[in-house]
């Protein structure tokens, strides 16, 4: 009877603490990345603190400068090159006619029409396929328009400025003292519970920094193949395409689909001139081969080393969550599913051990690696 109150409690203060996440859920997001840039960033660091001239080591605080002016410069080196392309593609998309586009599809579209008429499936207000593509060309995609979406992306690049400094100048303290918000949660913990909140704290950062450091060369993987396997087949702009699906894939499931459909407008809008049975259907089918290869390579390969392996859980476990926080979340509880799932686990292990389901979930968190 006396745990009631105490569990009771428990729940008030979570409950409590993620109200106050959510309303402060901006600086949350800012200090979340930090502390990912800074888990990515510590095998730097300690690189750099081994340097040694003579006598001479790097200082803590030189070396984690020097550890976040390198992610930095990748990250500029990476946008420098991904934004001209965005620029020429857009400058492509422009100069074209949506009437060609419609040339370009009419037979496929005339023999989709078709099949609708004979199986009596009705589209739209019964108008002509033709007729709702002109339309959505004209009123959704907005040819004529993109050079105002770019500007319109310039601006707002411009407006999270401060926000990139307040994750830069936090991410460089946990970079310089990892043990700051290590020594900040146990001012904040019960004496009696000091130590599983150190056993808790170890494991998470020990995980969490293998699996981010995992899911960065799991992007770098994705990008390179594609690039590589879609420079070798002469689709053009095979650079954007590949950055940009290994940027979105870091999106459980949904990812892949993205960048994949990403790739073929970008090879459509690139040859929208060629005949459609005869070259451009045969392009299209070329990408999405490339991109079904790549993804089955990086889920029977790369993801079970990254996820399963790293985070310590079972593909349909974590299939699951990731469901869940789709579910419930979006596009962004799908990216941040594992990291906390796994953080929960932990926690879940050290006070809830006593439950033979917690045992079952948690007990390859036992390996220690």
């Amino acid at each position: 009877m006396q745990s009631k109150p105490k569990y009771l409690l428990i729940g008030l203060a979570i409950t409590l603490i993620c109200i106050t996440a959510w309303y402060l859920k901006t600086i949350v997001i800012y200090v979340s990345i930090a502390i990912i840039i800074s888990l990515i960033g510590q095998p730097l660091v300690r690189f750099f603190s081994s340097i040694k001239i003579k006598k001479f080591k790097l200082p803590k605080g030189f070396s984690a400068f020097l550890a976040l002016l390198t992610i930095l410069f990748a990250l500029i080196f990476l946008i420098s090159m991904f934004i001209p392309l965005l620029i020429e593609e857009g400058k492509i998309i422009e100069k074209i006619n949506p009437n060609d586009i419609l040339t370009a599809f009419k037979e496929p579209l005339s023999n989709l029409n078709y099949t609708l008429q004979k199986y009596q499936i009705s589209h739209g207000n019964g108008e002509n396929l033709e007729n709702i593509l002109a339309a959505e060309l004209s009123s959704i995609i907005g040819f004529q328009d993109v050079s105002s979406y770019a500007k319109g992306m310039l601006s707002f690049t411009g407006s999270i400025f401060g926000g990139t400094f307040a994750i830069l100048f936090m991410a460089f303290f946990f970079m310089k003292d990892e043990h700051l918000i290590y020594d900040i949660i146990l001012l904040l913990t019960p004496p009696k519970y000091t130590e599983a909140i150190k056993d808790i704290m170890r494991d998470t950062k020990r995980l969490l920094t293998r699996y981010f450091i995992g899911i960065l060369f799991d992007m770098l993987f994705v990008a390179a193949l594609t690039t590589i396997s879609l420079s070798l087949l002469g689709v053009r702009n095979a650079l954007l395409i590949g950055m940009f699906a290994g940027l979105v894939n870091v999106i459980p499931y949904v990812g892949p689909l993205m960048g994949a459909t990403f790739g073929i407008l970008i090879g459509v809008t690139a040859n929208i001139g060629l005949d459609f049975h005869t070259q451009l259907l045969p392009l299209i089918y070329k990408i999405a081969t490339s991109f079904l290869i790549i993804q089955l390579l990086d889920a029977m390969v790369f993801q079970p080393l990254v996820i399963s392996n790293i985070v310590k859980a079972h593909p349909l476990e974590i299939f699951i969550v990731i469901l869940i926080a789709g579910t419930l979340a979006g596009i962004g509880g799908m990216i941040v599913a594992i990291p906390v799932y796994t953080i929960l686990r932990i926690i879940a292990k050290e006070f809830l051990n006593n439950f033979k389901i917690i045992q079952k979930l948690t007990s390859k968190l036992e390996e220690k690696k």
